[in-house]
């Protein structure tokens, strides 16, 4: 079912404010469909805490528009995930974004921040859209771990739009996967549908602070980080975005996080 309305940003399935995109070197696979996976952690280091930064582009700046994104499949290393973390100490409910954005829910519900961006093509030129984006924790959906992703369009047009995605177990060398649906946003009613270009998160404590109530006065702390595996696999952390589009192709882009120096 498409949702029409204004233009709007619509992207996952996890994920960071980056300004550049990840650093971390790695093998970047390129698909048929041109996407390509960056992936970092900050900081970096087996057995560390860290914050996963994640940098997806769908399409070369300068090509054609890819076709409207449907779903989007985050695969994790096994030994990592939301699961090893104190992240999300509170719970969001879609309704409360819609209401009220971030001010109707705790600042404790935050577990990643980002950005993204969409193109719709108007004429013999595209329009590009640009929207933030905050991943939340919400409720519990049959005991599996719902994370919310509000998805905010800064420019040209302001909206908004809320993304449900789940966690569930995967198979090796993956142990997580953060699976999200995304619907089809019309540009203008009748219009085309929005293509997702670029989108980046954090999934981690960077730039987040919690608060909690102790003795009486409010104390700020930073939650706890995802855990890296002590042990490095052979090639590297493995990290992959399924994608499937409306058009009814599919594809996938892999990045692997080298193994930090001994």
């Amino acid at each position: 079912m498409r949702n029409a309305g204004p233009p709007i940003s619509a992207a996952l399935a996890l994920c960071l404010c980056l300004t550049g995109g990840p650093a971390a070197a790695g093998a970047t696979a390129t698909t048929p469909q041109g996407a390509r996976l960056q992936v970092a952690f900050v900081p970096e280091g087996a057995g560390r805490r860290t914050t996963i930064e994640l940098s997806l582009r769908l399409a070369a700046a300068t090509g054609p528009p890819p076709p409207p994104l449907r779903a989007l499949a985050l695969r994790m290393p096994a030994g990592m995930g939301v699961a090893t973390t104190t992240l999300g100490e509170a719970n969001c409910s879609p309704a409360s974004l819609l209401a009220a954005g971030l001010r109707g829910c705790s600042p404790n519900a935050v577990i990643g921040v980002g950005a993204a961006t969409a193109v719709v093509p108007s004429g013999s030129s595209t329009v590009l859209e640009r929207a933030s984006l905050h991943a939340l924790m919400g409720p519990p959906v049959e005991n599996r771990v719902e994370v919310l992703f509000y998805v905010q369009a800064l420019s040209p047009v302001f909206a908004q739009l809320v993304l449900p995605g789940v966690l569930a177990e995967d198979a090796p060398p993956y142990g997580e996967r953060l699976e999200t649906s995304v619907p089809l946003v019309e540009a203008w009613p009748e219009g085309p549908d929005l293509a997702l270009q670029t989108f980046s998160s954090t999934l981690g404590p960077l730039h987040l602070t919690y608060h909690r109530r102790i003795g009486g006065r409010t104390v700020s702390f930073h939650p706890t980080g995802i855990r890296i595996p002590s042990v490095c696999p052979a090639h590297g952390y493995p990290f992959a975005a399924l994608l499937n589009f409306a058009d009814g192709t599919h594809t996938t882009a892999s990045y692997r996080v080298p193994c930090p120096a001994r």
